[in-house]
């Protein structure tokens, strides 16, 4: 278990939450930071499911499913029903059974308005989590020790390969999209991990490193702040985002295993196993809770603003650690007993998907 990768989750998922709080649809905050959340999900869980493929590959796509599915599912219905019987509370969001189809089948389609988003806002970010993980799992069958290295080269041929096609169909250009190279990143990291950790007694004996180590995570958390506050600085977002995110996960995965430098914090541990159920669904409860409580045409002052943001992401952030351990915690463990009941727990558990993810 890595339990810098529960902290790096717990911080993304909160980071995306402050971000939608203090968005244009939110709090109108003139700088608001945190979207990057995604990508460090995204290098977590290339991270993760390469680590998970070595370890424990036995029934891969299947552990995958009944980790991911379950609660995705059961939030995309909720929305769906909220559409259709009370169509103005969600704005943007129609009663659309195609889309809803597609949805559920992580089948990326664009709106009405254009936008490539499932029923489940947030969804879009779990498509690409399953899309992954079907390259992974396709890559486990043809090669297992060589899953890691051959399902990177995959999506990044299949994204430029799409590119070179000039195909436009949506559907199609969702997966060409260079956000794909994240999930290479992490599996990137996962390489050099393992060869650091292999020679992990010469390693550490180089003077200085544990502090490069740490300032090298430090640096990267806040190049992502700095660099989502000016836009990129003209950069892509693979790699004005994506860069960063995988410094940030190798150095921090590093430092747990070559100096035991890790969060041991029991919330950490459980924000972090929570950071799912905290990410799925939290747009609609923050939104809500903004329209309740906070009125648009209040005056509201900037103490009061911050003070609301806070107060939010705690409270949402508890509320998150409830569910999980008492819905989704429990709905997990007993769908492994019914459909994987030769596999023993596993890191598969450690997975943001978001996800990743997802993220």
């Amino acid at each position: 278990m890595f339990l810098n990768l529960h902290l790096l989750r717990a911080a993304a998922a909160l980071a995306v939450v402050y971000f939608h709080a203090t968005s244009d649809a939110g709090l109108n905050f003139r700088i608001h930071v945190g979207a990057h959340g995604v990508d460090v999900f995204f290098v977590v869980s290339g991270f993760i499911i390469a680590y998970t493929g070595a370890c424990t590959p036995d029934r891969f796509l299947l552990r995958r499913i009944v980790r991911i599915v379950p609660a995705y599912w059961t939030a995309t219905l909720a929305v769906f029903a909220l559409a259709a019987m009370a169509p103005r509370v969600l704005h943007s969001t129609r009663a659309d059974v195609v889309h809803l189809l597609c949805s559920l089948l992580f089948i990326p389609r664009a709106t009405t308005n254009g936008d490539v988003v499932p029923t489940l806002v947030l969804g879009w970010s779990l498509n690409y989590e399953m899309y992954f993980y079907g390259i992974f799992a396709i890559s486990l069958l043809t090669a297992p020790r060589l899953a890691a290295p051959l399902c990177s080269v995959a999506i990044m041929a299949i994204a430029l390969a799409i590119r070179a096609s000039g195909v436009t169909h949506t559907s199609v250009q969702f997966y060409a999209r260079p956000l794909v190279f994240e999930f290479v990143y992490g599996v990137g990291a996962f390489v050099v991990f393992g060869a650091i950790e292999r020679r992990a007694a010469w390693f550490t004996q180089w003077p200085g490193l544990r502090w490069a180590l740490g300032s090298v995570s430090i640096a990267a958390a806040i190049s992502l702040v700095i660099e989502e506050a000016h836009g990129g600085f003209g950069l892509p977002r693979f790699l004005a985002a994506g860069v960063p995110a995988f410094a940030l996960v190798l150095s921090s995965t590093l430092l747990e295993r070559l100096y035991d430098v890790r969060a041991k914090s029991k919330v950490v541990a459980l924000l972090g196993h929570s950071s799912y159920v905290l990410y799925l669904i939290h747009p609609y409860v923050i939104y809500g809770l903004l329209r309740t409580v906070l009125s648009k045409n209040a005056n509201v002052t900037a103490p009061v603003a911050v003070a609301a943001v806070v107060a939010l992401m705690g409270l949402y952030a508890l509320a998150a650690i409830v569910v999980h351990a008492y819905l989704e915690a429990p709905a997990m463990r007993a769908l492994r007993r019914r459909l994987l009941p030769v596999v023993k727990q596993d890191t598969a558990t450690a997975s943001p998907a978001m996800s990743a993810v997802a993220v």
